[in-house]
């Protein structure tokens, strides 16, 4: 058995109410955190980010955080090109070895030369959010220098008292399109709600930099 320095892949990355941020060791020692492989192909709030991008006429998203790169490269097959970023080398790596015909980026949501080099048509925010709270003012600043670029953003929220991290930027679908409307003109927005949940739900929003 593989030897980790943490039990689940969760406590890499948010662990007693706090962000840890242990990308690069947690896709060096879990194989399919968040289980991306097995549960892609049935994500829903994913599909519905496809079908906005397809309705919208997109043709070269961007992704944020794609980790493996199995989202990157759905986007790749259906509109024709894709390019994947990540923190985590490893992630990467991976996601390179295993689909080598969209383009991968290393580094943070503010590094610019992905945007310069594959010249994006609409930036993708899919379900990192919550890891990357610390530098979102900053990447806001940035996105107004994007202005006329389109923005997807998917992020799953939870019941009360199932989540302590992060709820003093928003809690609810209503926050985040508060938080976003000052950059993004938002144009399509949703809610995918899940019985199991008690409240939580996944969230889309879709809309162009201002």
């Amino acid at each position: 058995m593989k030897s980790t320095k943490h039990e689940t892949y969760q406590d890499y990355v948010i662990r007693d109410g706090s962000l840890v941020g242990e990308f690069e060791e947690m896709y060096r020692d879990v194989d399919d955190p968040w289980e991306q492989t097995a549960h892609e192909s049935a994500a829903l709030d994913k599909s519905i980010g496809l079908a906005l991008l397809k309705k919208h006429g997109h043709r070269r998203p961007l992704e944020y955080g794609c980790g493996l790169g199995h989202y990157t490269n759905r986007l790749y097959r259906e509109l024709g090109a894709g390019a994947g970023l990540d923190i985590s080398d490893t992630a990467i790596a991976k996601a390179r070895q295993r689909y080598p015909e969209p383009t991968f980026f290393v580094g943070d949501i503010l590094l610019r030369e992905p945007l310069a080099e594959f010249k994006p048509d609409v930036l993708i925010f899919s379900k990192i959010t919550w890891y990357v709270l610390d530098k979102l003012a900053d990447f806001k600043a940035l996105l107004t220098t994007y202005s006329g670029v389109s923005f997807l953003h998917l992020l799953e929220i939870y019941p009360e008292g199932r989540q302590s991290y992060g709820r003093e930027y928003f809690v609810d679908l209503e926050g985040i399109l508060d938080y976003w409307s000052g950059v993004v003109d938002i144009q399509d927005w949703g809610e995918v709600c899940r019985k199991e949940d008690e409240g939580g739900g996944r969230t889309f929003l879709y809309g162009k930099i201002k």
